[in-house]
């Protein structure tokens, strides 16, 4: 087998990738929390499924890519103080790009601080076998939330209130505790995702066996982790209520959306009780497993039916290499819309510039444009040193 030729690419990733957008799309459009004829509330259905997955799924899916680009550019001839002076780079231009358009719409946690951060960290990992890797990451997943629970209790209210920034750099105590432990995604335990996903890119993803049994052990995971938060905390539903002075009737909602107005379940941060919690973006240990467990779920599932769908699984996975774009574009054109459209015309208008990206990123196999200049300012796509000199001159 020729070493150097190009593997074709993992359409049921990319797909991934578009769903882990998508959904986060929706979480940052539509409410995650509603009010009945009653007075009660009760989640969306944003709320129950696609808030704190989407944004797990695409930790994740970092962790996928960077093992397939590190692959990739030693299959080209770099070396691996090149391979990682690459992904050296390309992790400060995302976390740079996360502190430039962060305030441009601080309704929104941007999340491309940590994603640029996690590309820094994970590259240590890539060394360790097969074996080990699926092992530190199951322990990680597993140890990291009951670590994290508390300090986040002993450092609650210590965060930065709003997206990191440059200026936050003054600050770097505060910033570090707010990107680590106290902010709306701890690296302290979010490392774990990317480490799953280094370890999800080291199996054969390209085998449709392999990917059955990923989404089939997914979804029982995840199925079985949601059952037994709620399982769980229905047993403390009088606590939860009595800590953050709801009615009974509205803890159902806070657990699945994670806050309601004015609400939010940090009070029960000093409680061992709150790593059953199933809630979105609450990094218990039970949603911390059952997010995972969605992530390994969506992949598998993904790269097992889209590259049966012909022209259609082209379309949704070209949408999908442009993650970087999309992200960063939707930050960007929130706040433009939503002081003038509703919730779903700005679902749709969304949709529809991803239908388009997808159609000419399926069809040309470019990739997006940022995805382009990150590719190029991290050095990427250039020539491995060496190979031109060694290269005999041309007859």
């Amino acid at each position: 087998m020729d070493q150097s030729s190009k593997p074709s690419r993992l359409l049921g990733v990319d797909a991934a990738r578009l769903a882990a957008i998508l959904g986060m799309f929706a979480a940052h459009i539509f409410s995650l929390y509603k009010r009945g004829p009653e007075g009660a509330y009760s989640p969306t259905f944003t709320g129950a499924v696609a808030a704190g997955r989407a944004s797990v799924l695409f930790m994740v899916l970092a962790g996928v890519s960077l093992t397939l680009l590190t692959r990739s550019l030693a299959r080209r001839g770099f070396s691996n103080p090149k391979v990682y002076s690459v992904l050296a780079l390309r992790a400060s231009i995302i976390a740079v790009l996360g502190m430039l358009i962060g305030p441009s719409n601080e309704g929104i946690a941007v999340i491309l601080v940590h994603y640029g951060l996690l590309f820094l960290l994970l590259p240590l990992a890539l060394r360790l076998s097969r074996t080990t890797i699926w092992v530190v990451s199951a322990l990680w997943l597993l140890i990291m939330p009951i670590l994290w629970r508390p300090l986040a209790h002993a450092w609650e209210g210590q965060t930065l209130g709003h997206n990191p920034t440059f200026l936050d750099l003054l600050t770097p105590g505060l910033l570090l505790k707010d990107i680590l432990v106290t902010g709306y995604y701890p690296l302290m335990v979010w490392v774990g995702f990317g480490l799953l996903g280094i370890a999800l890119g080291r199996t054969s993803l390209a085998s449709p066996a392999t990917a059955a049994k990923l989404a089939a052990g997914g979804a029982a995971a995840a199925l079985t982790t949601l059952a037994l938060g709620w399982a769980a905390t229905s047993r403390f539903t009088e606590q939860i209520a009595a800590a953050v002075r709801i009615p009974l009737d509205d803890v159902g909602a806070l657990v699945a959306a994670g806050r309601l107005p004015r609400v939010s379940l940090d009070p029960l941060l000093a409680d061992p009780s709150y790593i059953w919690l199933p809630t979105a973006h609450s990094t218990s240990l039970v949603f911390t497993l059952h997010a995972a467990a969605c992530a390994v779920t969506a992949i598998g599932l993904m790269q097992l039916v889209v590259p049966l769908l012909g022209l259609v699984g082209w379309f949704l996975a070209g949408a999908g290499r442009a993650p970087l774009t999309l992200y960063a574009g939707h930050i960007l054109v929130l706040p433009l819309m939503q002081d003038y459209l509703p919730p779903m015309a700005i679902w749709w208008i969304l949709c529809a510039a991803t239908a388009a990206l997808g159609l000419w990123l399926g069809f040309t196999k470019s990739t997006g444009p940022l995805e382009y200049v990150v590719r190029v300012l991290s050095g990427a796509d250039s020539e491995p040193p060496g190979r031109g000199a060694s290269a005999p001159p041309s007859r």
